[in-house]
């Protein structure tokens, strides 16, 4: 008998829609478990319309991969039946099996990562995916085995992965009972195009003008229902036209946002015209002559700390000591509640701090883009340095991650400490076991502080340090001289988390270890003779998300850092008002305007002492006291102390609040522009 493909079309064909629906399933199951996992009962059963949107709206989602990966099949068996031979159906089996298992593991993989990256970012893939393979991806691997059972998950996973092989290979096995059936070449034509047209309508999600796209799910109020249509493979696909849209050195952020220059974006963001027809020039301002700071100039210390939220160390109480000491000191120095970070990752924000200005949204962060070697006339160390200081970055990790030394090096700081130079220079720390110095990400915070302490003790003249710490990170490790406070998580409380008992015991003492050595720092200089003439102000580098039901109306608190100042009695401020909004750009020109004289720098941020200013986010969300924009809407405060918001008809102050914070990132984005093509610097007093 002349054997041919044609034997095998129809049930390889069925088998393949089999395949099909059977992963389709198994993916709502997936989104079923994501449901119960990371949601609340309550939040589920109080919205069953909603969930059930979700539900259906997530099944459209998971069609899109599903068409695609099947596509090629489908077009294989087609082509099959034009061949004849017993080669044409082993090539066909071949290919149909290894690009279906191929693209089924992918996505499978995507998932699992998906899966990961949401328990710890309470989000789907985003633009900080690309952050796993420009971060220290070696320490990060190191970190997930240290945090969760990797063996058992991969043996799992390589297990399922193969189970699937096996029945992906029996589907498109050759028995003898296909012998008997024969194709209709008319029939199965028919099938070829109608197939091609359901498969078009899946990957498309529908026949309308525009494609099915991740917009689509914003349909509830409550976030985590929106969260549940969503899937890896959507997410990872919008993440990565953001970063090739605005990863472009020509992207043009001030005509997206409607400026036609930025002198236009100038006079919405401060009210005035520019002075000059240089950015730089117009930009650039003065601070007031203080004798007080001219004659006994002050150190300056600024911390910035790793996973340093708002949102968990507002549950401090006795019973669950989150603060340590920190808590004192916070009671009676000056803190911002209403302030965000720039970023919500690491190298984003210490490189927004540096350079003091707000983030580009999806723009490449600057010590991974063409802006390497570019020395910044707005990095915030430099009126120091002009002033007279010695100027240091200290970072409890190595300086090669993500050329962040090498940056700073380009923005001539004077020393550079990373936690080889300072064991270098301070040689007794190798004396410590390994396991009681630091892990994979750095020397523990301890040994940052006690670095600092020697150099003012030995100081000669006034000192500026911007320090990065690292030990609040994965896996969320300590010295074991370490003697944890009381932290309590009764069952209620476990409930509201993405995590189990064990990883938020973890998780939490990581950052009470932090807070409370940070604390220990302030009360050391508090009791030296350095209390009268050291600065200290402390930051975090992002917030850290571990709570269940996190809304859109939850989001400015979700994006919270506090920002704090420890301020000697001779340097404190006239004013202070607690309830001003501000972010990371607003930090340096706080400081310069309670720490040197008659000094110029460049002023992309406000000095919330004596300015009004806004809180900015790369996420889009821009906030003041008037309320907020994100996700393209604006928001009003239900609850300002609280930081709750609730969706708001536009208003003139909204609207106005919106035009400003994209006019900031325009003005940023032609001040970089400028600088890289190398305008002179400037002496002058431009900005208001």
């Amino acid at each position: 008998m002349n054997l041919s493909f044609k034997h095998y079309y129809w049930r390889w064909l069925k088998n393949l829609v089999f395949l099909f629906a059977f992963v389709a399933l198994l993916m709502s199951a997936g989104r079923m478990a994501f449901s119960v996992f990371f949601g609340s009962l309550g939040i589920l059963l109080g919205h069953p319309v909603e969930l059930s949107k979700a539900f259906f709206l997530g099944l459209r989602y998971d069609l899109i991969p599903l068409a695609y990966i099947n596509a090629v099949p489908f077009i294989l068996l087609h082509l099959g039946l034009l061949v004849d031979g017993k080669l044409a159906i082993k090539v066909i089996r071949f290919l149909t099996v290894s690009f279906l298992c191929l693209g089924y593991f992918l996505l499978a993989w995507i998932y699992v990562f998906d899966y990961g990256f949401y328990s710890y970012f309470q989000d789907h893939l985003n633009i900080l995916v690309f952050g796993f393979l420009e971060d220290d991806t070696v320490a990060l691997l190191i970190s997930i085995y240290k945090n969760y059972n990797v063996v058992l998950w991969m043996s799992f996973l390589l297990g399922l992965h193969y189970g699937l092989y096996r029945f992906v290979k029996f589907l498109f096995s050759p028995f003898d009972f296909d012998l008997k059936k024969q194709p209709h070449a008319l029939r199965a034509g028919a099938v070829f195009f109608s197939g091609l047209v359901i498969l078009s309508f899946f990957a498309r999600g529908n026949f309308s003008r525009l494609p099915l796209s991740v917009e689509d799910s914003h349909f509830s109020t409550h976030e985590f229902i929106n969260h549940i249509s969503l899937n890896g493979v959507i997410s990872l696909n919008r993440a990565i036209k953001i970063r090739k849209t605005h990863g472009k050195d020509d992207f043009n952020y001030l005509g997206s946002s409607g400026f036609a220059s930025w002198q236009d974006a100038f006079v919405v963001l401060t009210n005035s015209t520019p002075k000059s027809d240089v950015v730089k020039e117009a930009l650039t301002s003065r601070t007031k002559e203080n004798s007080v700071v001219k004659n006994n100039p002050p150190h300056v210390i600024l911390v910035v700390m790793e996973s340093f939220g708002s949102y968990w160390n507002e549950t401090d109480s006795s019973d669950f000591q989150i603060l340590g000491d920190l808590k004192q000191h916070f009671e009676k120095g000056y803190l911002y509640k209403n302030f965000l970070s720039a970023d919500n990752g690491t190298i984003g924000s210490i490189i927004s701090v540096t350079t003091s200005q707000p983030i580009r949204p999806g723009a490449r962060f600057l010590s991974e883009s063409q802006y390497l070697k570019t020395p910044l006339s707005s990095s915030g160390h430099i009126p120091f340095k002009e002033s007279g200081y010695d100027t240091h970055f200290v970072y409890g990790g190595k300086l090669g991650w993500r050329d962040l030394g090498k940056y700073l090096k380009t923005q001539n700081y004077d020393y550079l400490w990373g936690a080889d130079e300072i064991k270098e220079r301070v040689p007794e720390l190798n004396n410590f076991p390994q396991k009681d110095l630091g892990n994979e990400w750095g020397i523990f915070d301890e040994y940052l502080y006690s670095f600092i302490d020697e150099q003012l003790r030995t100081a000669t003249k006034p000192q500026f340090f911007l320090v990065l710490t690292t030990s609040n990170h994965p896996p969320f490790e300590y010295p074991s001289s370490y003697r944890p406070k009381t932290l309590n998580m009764p069952k209620s409380f476990l409930e509201g988390l993405t995590v189990d008992e064990a990883m938020a015991k973890k998780r939490f003492l990581g950052l009470q270890y932090a807070n409370q050595k940070m604390g220990e720092f302030l009360s050391r200089l508090e009791s030296s003779s350095l209390k009268e003439k050291t600065i200290v102000a402390l930051t975090g580098d992002h917030s850290f998300w571990v709570a269940k039901d996190v809304g859109q109306d939850l989001e400015f608190k979700r994006y919270a850092v506090p920002f704090f100042l420890s301020i000697p009695e001779k340097y404190r401020p006239s004013t202070f008002d607690p309830s001003r909004f501000g972010s990371h750009e607003d930090i340096f020109p706080t400081l310069f305007n309670i720490s040197l004289s008659n000094q110029s720098y460049v002023k992309l941020g406000e000095d919330l002492f004596n300015e009004k200013s806004m809180a900015i986010n790369s996420s889009g969300l821009i906030a003041n006291e008037d309320g907020a924009y994100h996700h393209g809407r604006f928001w009003k405060w239900r609850d300002k102390d609280k930081q709750i918001l609730e969706t708001s008809d536009s208003s003139p102050e909204l609207e106005l609040l919106k035009k400003k914070g994209l006019s900031l990132i325009g003005i940023t984005d032609s001040f970089l522009k400028s600088e890289k093509n190398g305008t002179l610097p400037v002496e002058g007093n431009g900005r208001p």
